[in-house]
């Protein structure tokens, strides 16, 4: 099979996408703008006098610039050979993400997480304080080229972010950066998936930070008991001897947020977090059978429904 590692290193082949929905006039501007082809007027005339213009496929191309006209509309007639989709879902971790990619045969295993944040850094304002790239991987359904370099996936991923993500945490008029946003809105992914539950848990979770209480959140210690994976994670099941488990991301031993987020959280686990809701509660736990959240306001009604739900 065609591969990267197969592609002469002279031949200056770029990635180039045609999204589904993408008009003729639009591809041809878009592979001008990228530096494909010499003249927009030409590739049009030569589209329509071949009948190519109505017959392009939508996908991930691999592309020389050095190609000429009629090469590059038979390649984008033929349609994406390279590419693969793939889902990742919310509140996957790097890790997690790194795994998912790798067994579809798009980077090799552990190119993810041993990127170095500092090469990409600067091309991303929104980095400024992440310690690591986990919680910038929007999770969402991309088109990936098999045996791609990290750099190129990571582009993607944070092009995504920037474009969906940021603009949310733009509005931020919490008294928190917008980094301690997204670890909140990871812990929220990751803890209640009703979006109403979702915003009272926040406030919960501010509160619990302005009275210098433990958090205490149990998704926390199943990040730090599965070494930074959810998906991957053979025993997610917390037990009582892991709440003492030595690590800063243990919300049982250290106050305050974790590190970093525990995660990349969705659109509304961060709207969630933006939108914190006010209530009397102070403590909340998950019906494992339900998986429905039920809130407390004082630690005497917690332990009840912590026996009623939990059994202990």
């Amino acid at each position: 099979m065609f591969s990267l590692s197969s592609v002469s290193k002279s031949a200056n082949y770029k990635p180039f996408e045609i999204k589904s929905g993408d008009g003729f006039m639009e591809i041809a501007g878009n592979l001008y703008g990228g530096g494909f082809i010499r003249s927009y007027r030409a590739f049009i005339f030569y589209g329509a006098f071949s009948g190519s213009a109505h017959l392009l496929k939508p996908g991930n191309y691999l592309i020389s610039t050095g190609s000429s006209t009629p090469s590059i509309l038979g390649a984008i007639k033929r349609g994406p050979i390279l590419d693969k989709s793939i889902f990742i879902p919310e509140g996957a971790t790097l890790k997690d993400i790194d795994a998912l990619l790798s067994e579809a045969k798009i980077i090799i295993r552990g190119s993810l997480i041993k990127f170095p944040i500092k090469e990409i850094k600067s091309n991303y304002a929104f980095l400024k304080d992440a310690k690591s790239l986990e919680g910038f991987l929007f999770p969402d359904t991309y088109r990936f080229f098999l045996n791609s370099q990290p750099n190129d996936i990571l582009e993607k991923f944070l092009d995504n972010f920037q474009k969906k993500a940021q603009p949310l945490l733009a509005s931020n008029k919490l008294p928190i950066t917008n980094y301690q946003l997204l670890i909140t809105a990871s812990l929220l992914e990751k803890e209640v998936p009703d979006y109403g539950d979702r915003r009272l848990v926040a406030g919960i979770i501010y509160k619990r930070l302005d009275l210098g209480m433990g958090l205490q959140i149990d998704a926390t210690i199943v990040y730090a008991k599965c070494l930074e994976t959810f998906i991957t994670c053979d025993k997610p099941r917390i037990l009582r001897s892991d709440l003492k488990l030595q690590s800063s991301y243990n919300t049982y031993l250290y106050r305050g947020l974790p590190p970093g987020p525990i995660g990349n959280p969705g659109l509304e686990a961060i709207r969630a977090a933006l939108n914190p809701e006010k209530s009397d509660y102070l403590y909340y736990l998950s019906d494992p059978k339900t998986k429905k959240t039920i809130f407390s306001e004082n630690f005497d009604e917690h332990n009840e429904n912590r026996a009623a739900y939990l059994g202990y």
